[in-house]
């Protein structure tokens, strides 16, 4: 999990000052392999997703001066998960030895 500071802007309001913003970042498994018995590439992809989430109140100032609550989404915690890669059929060139 990463974290920045951030002010939060929703229309004309924002927060006074900076909130802690979390986010997924990292590498996860990902791959191309032949495989003889569909006679074409094999493609397994992953992504860094959000596992679990948790809700924030910040309050924001309008520019006419009246306030509001703001709900937003913090991440607690991050993991891998599969994602749908593009598998397109390509021919096999074959070498002349």
């Amino acid at each position: 999990v990463q974290r920045e500071q951030s002010v939060i802007t929703v229309s004309n309001c924002r927060s006074s000052q900076p909130v802690n913003i979390t986010y997924c970042a990292g590498h996860c498994g990902s791959s191309s392999k032949y495989s003889a018995e569909a006679n074409m590439m094999m493609h397994k992809c992953e992504c860094c997703q959000e596992a679990t989430t948790s809700q924030r109140q910040v309050e924001l100032t309008c520019a006419n001066g009246s306030k509001v609550q703001h709900n937003y989404s913090i991440v607690e915690t991050c993991h891998c998960t599969r994602a749908q890669c593009e598998t397109t059929p390509k021919p096999q060139r074959r070498r002349r030895r």
